[in-house]
């Protein structure tokens, strides 16, 4: 098993953990935290579980399994998240999707909850029986792979311009700190649509 993209992976939410507590907290300090663990983290490890360089399970259905796990986790975190920024932004009586990063991570979060739904036929075939769905399941895992590509490029994309919003410009970094998380999100996002394009979650 290969590890960059998850030494990558955490190294991005040790680097947001530490931005969001320290040197002192807020409420606030849980968006950031619970959207990183949930979309950053969660979301991506689901989807490298199936990659056949960067997995560290082979069993298939071992696979399946802690995907489903990583996704219902994942979407619980965004979940307390997306009530958190809400919270903070009713309080402050602050616009809401106000900007491209919110407006991403929200289509991330409808995209995420749709796709867990939708992933549901393709673990339990009584499901597909009882909704009648007659395509073949590897139709159906392709679709699947193809809508986790588009909720993926959301999720990231709001967590590239995370580190440009009016947050993280407050925490006064050089700008190279900026350039560099930003290439590492797309690094990862990057490695994620290439095994998604090359057919690895369609198997």
């Amino acid at each position: 098993m290969e590890l960059l993209p998850h030494v990558i992976i955490f190294g991005l939410l040790l680097f947001i953990l530490i931005i969001s507590w320290v040197p002192k907290a807020y409420f606030f300090s849980w968006h950031p935290t619970l959207m990183g663990v949930g979309f950053l983290g969660l979301y991506c490890e689901s989807i490298l579980l199936f990659h056949p360089r960067f997995s560290p399970v082979q069993d298939h259905k071992m696979k399946v399994r802690l995907h489903q796990i990583f996704q219902i986790m994942g979407l619980l975190l965004g979940s307390i998240g997306m009530w958190v920024i809400y919270t903070v932004k009713e309080n402050a009586s602050k616009p809401h999707i106000a900007t491209f990063h919110a407006l991403f991570g929200l289509l991330a979060f409808i995209l995420g909850c749709v796709q867990s739904l939708g992933g549901i036929p393709l673990i339990y075939p009584q499901v597909r029986s009882l909704l009648k769905i007659a395509r073949p399941l590897k139709d159906l895992k392709r679709k699947h792979a193809q809508m986790g590509t588009v909720t993926l490029v959301c999720a990231l994309t709001a967590v590239a311009l995370s580190f440009y919003s009016t947050w993280f410009e407050k925490k006064e970094f050089h700008r190279i700190y900026q350039h560099v998380t930003f290439g590492a999100v797309t690094t990862i996002m990057g490695v994620i649509v290439g095994q998604i394009f090359q057919g690895r979650l369609a198997q």
